[in-house]
């Protein structure tokens, strides 16, 4: 089944240790993170204990919460329940260490909702959703994709492209190890494309860091797929255009790349829309350069001469 929906948590609780004294350093930080968690309409609950059996007893019947803590030991305590939780530092607690934590977080007040949801979904295993066009959404991808991935490849995908193998058990493994390692390594990847009107997975698009030997001075790669009954529907460019300018603006790259085969005349022609200009041929596989600057004047034309 393809998660269609985002999540988000359904609370945020901090666990933190008991002040020393009338100072409490996390006090008035953590009373304006909960004021404005509440005004975003996302219950925020502070909870102060010493004790990681304490703490871990306090929270075992909350679910779909993001637990944040000012103790390593309260944190080792949440992890061993399966909880997910992030560490906290502040003026009370320097030094503080937190092995195996993924996230460290200070002065909470000034984190916006939308970067919570994000924290949550990675310590949850629920996929980001990266943006959204007129017709589809785009995101992770999440394991249960694997036979969507595998409906992509049709004939015509097939002349240009290496599919996935046929031994699907290693696949499913390839899949997962890529779900864990490059989103959370580089901050993006290749994504999932939803058709919005009925939650299909319609194809694959986004970004890959270059390699040394083939580099053209590119920060990523980009590269996309799209299923074969969607394709010339304007939608590949549709989710191509703002994924470009995701990279562009969002991940900070400067420059991207782009390839196909010199016989691949609609992939050529699709790139080319974009706004990639030729740089080199290399065993009839042509390669394109996009800079910044060019996608954004083009952007602005468009936006200004009413295109879409």
């Amino acid at each position: 089944m393809i998660r269609a929906e985002e999540k988000r948590p359904g609370r945020i609780c901090f666990l933190c240790r008991p002040a020393k004294g009338p100072a409490d350093p996390a006090g008035g930080e953590l009373e304006a993170a909960r004021t404005g968690l509440e005004e975003k309409g996302i219950d925020c609950r502070i909870i102060r204990t010493g004790s990681p059996g304490q703490a871990a007893a306090a929270v075992r019947d909350m679910k779909e919460t993001l637990f944040v803590t000012d103790s390593g030991d309260i944190l080792a305590a949440l992890r061993e329940q399966g909880k997910n939780a992030a560490g906290y530092l502040h003026g009370g607690n320097p030094g503080e260490s937190f092995p195996g934590a993924d996230y460290l977080i200070q002065e909470p007040r000034w984190i916006d909702a939308d970067s919570w949801n994000k924290i949550y979904q990675r310590l949850s295993g629920y996929p980001w959703f990266i943006l959204e066009t007129d017709r589809c959404l785009v995101r992770e991808f999440v394991p249960e994709d694997l036979d969507a991935i595998y409906d992509l490849y049709d004939e015509e995908a097939l002349r240009w492209l290496q599919p996935p193998s046929e031994d699907r058990g290693r696949e499913q493994e390839i899949l997962k190890a890529y779900i864990s390692r490059i989103y959370g390594l580089y901050g993006y990847g290749h994504w999932a494309i939803l058709y919005k009107e009925t939650g299909q997975l319609i194809g694959r698009t986004g970004f890959s860091a270059p390699t040394a030997a083939d580099s053209l001075g590119e920060d990523a790669c980009f590269g996309y797929l799209t299923a074969g009954p969607f394709r010339r529907q304007g939608l590949t460019l549709e989710v191509c255009r703002a994924l470009l300018g995701y990279g562009f603006t969002m991940l900070g790259f400067e420059t991207v790349s782009a390839g196909a085969d010199r016989e691949n005349t609609a992939s050529l022609a699709m790139l080319e829309r974009l706004g990639f200009r030729e740089r080199e041929e290399r065993q009839g596989q042509i390669f394109y350069l996009l800079q910044k600057e060019v996608f954004l004047h083009n952007s602005l034309g468009e936006k200004a001469g009413g295109q879409t």
